[in-house]
Parts: C-alpha cells; structure tokens; sequence
C-alpha cells in the first residue's frame, strides 16, 4: 500500500471531496466541473446526503488515462 499523505495525513482508499481535489492539485470548484462534464471522470459515492467521497484507486485510473 503507498503510504500517501495530505498535510500529515495518510490517506486511506476513500477519499473526501477536499482530499480528493488537493490529490488531484485542483481546486474544489475543478473537482466539480469534472464530475458533472466530463463522463471519464470517476462518479462521486454518496456516503449520506451531505457527504460524497471519491475511490483514490479510480482516480489514478483516471490519471492514467489521461496520460495517453
């Protein structure tokens, strides 16, 4: 498992929306457009209605893809 931190913090296999936008090294707002514009980007899991999280997994996948 990659020991992987934010501010100190390890970061586990779910990430939340501020975890998953500084992972990413975009802003909120960015996290946003993507998940409702582009239909690569990893669906958000809706934890309760006030809380959504992110797969770090299906986001390097995401990473991956965009590499080619």
């Amino acid at each position: 498992m990659n020991n992987i931190t934010i501010n100190q913090k390890p970061l586990g296999e779910y990430l939340r929306l501020k975890e998953a936008a500084q992972y990413l090294g975009i802003s909120r707002v960015t996290l946003h457009r993507l998940t409702e514009n582009d239909q690569t980007f990893p669906p958000k899991i809706h934890i309760t209605s006030r809380c959504c999280v992110f797969k770090r997994k299906s986001l390097d996948s995401w990473l991956t893809s965009k590499e080619s």
